[in-house]
């Protein structure tokens, strides 16, 4: 199944390289439930965060990953692992 991902602030490279991944790109306006919500500290904050309430599965949550100085490898990996570092 593929996995919904919300983007703010991320640049196009990101966007693009996790398309090829196979992730669903979806903004605000999506009616669904999103998996993981992508943000880059460099350019906003969390404050953008109530936009998303309509989207956030209030039983599993959202994973909210910084993707600053991030490529996109490790933000799939993040993302898969939803941990910022490796367990082992």
């Amino acid at each position: 199944m593929k996995k919904n991902v919300v983007l703010n602030n991320v640049p196009n490279h990101i966007r693009e390289g996790l398309i090829e991944r196979g992730y669903n790109i979806v903004d605000n306006t999506y009616e669904g439930y999103v998996d993981t919500i992508l943000y880059n500290s460099e350019e906003s904050s969390l404050s953008y965060l109530n936009m998303f309430d309509n989207v956030i599965d209030m039983t599993n949550g959202a994973f909210i990953v910084d993707i600053k100085e991030k490529t996109p490898d490790e933000i799939v990996n993040i993302i898969e692992n939803r941990s910022y570092t490796s367990l082992f």
